[in-house]
């Protein structure tokens, strides 16, 4: 598939279509948010629950990418194994790190799934697109919920967290003797 359609069913129910570019998201991740008073900040309002949703669905999909790039190691070798690995360890801080933010604004973050349906990976080729879905999935995701989430710092962690994922995307694609990095802006799109 192709574009951002390609979305599994946990991002189509929780993530519209990508609305904004990487560069913007960026910038919006600096916004400061300036429509709460100090008061309002301290307590849980409509906001953090907006954003316990939002950041709740980007730990499903971290928690995903731990479950698949566990699994595409079984098909890897190399430098890609190495690198499957280190992503294990860096979508699990990723999950980690939502799942603080989400207890901070009084919610409860979701568990990973006991199994998740990934197609069945013969070879590592198949491994390494099938990943890159995956990190497009995640960027597309994270692009979309920049803007709406309410607080400055909640967007600092995602813009760093699609940061890291397109480091990946850009690995995962020399690992397929791709370019890796071939436009100025990473959408999330599938190649």
């Amino acid at each position: 598939m192709t574009g951002p359609a390609r979305r599994g069913p946990l991002s189509r129910r929780r993530f519209l279509a990508v609305s904004a570019a990487g560069a913007s998201a960026v910038a919006l991740a600096g916004c400061a948010d300036d429509t709460k008073s100090p008061v309002a900040a301290t307590a849980p309002d409509e906001s953090d629950d907006a954003d316990v949703e939002l950041l709740n669905a980007a730990r499903d999909l971290e928690l995903e990418a731990v479950a698949a790039y566990k699994a595409a190691a079984a098909v890897l070798t190399g430098d890609a194994l190495k690198a499957a690995k280190r992503f294990v360890e860096q979508e699990q801080e990723h999950a980690d790190s939502l799942a603080a933010a989400i207890k901070e604004a009084g919610g409860t973050p979701n568990r990973a799934k006991s199994s998740y349906d990934f197609p069945r990976l013969r070879s590592q080729k198949e491994a390494l697109r099938f990943a890159i879905e995956l990190e497009n999935t995640a960027i597309a995701a994270y692009i979309d919920t920049l803007p709406k989430l309410g607080k400055g710092d909640l967007r600092a962690t995602a813009a760093a967290i699609v940061a890291n994922e397109a480091q990946h995307l850009a690995v995962l694609r020399e690992a397929l003797g791709e370019e890796p990095v071939p436009a100025a802006f990473v959408l999330g799109e599938v190649s």
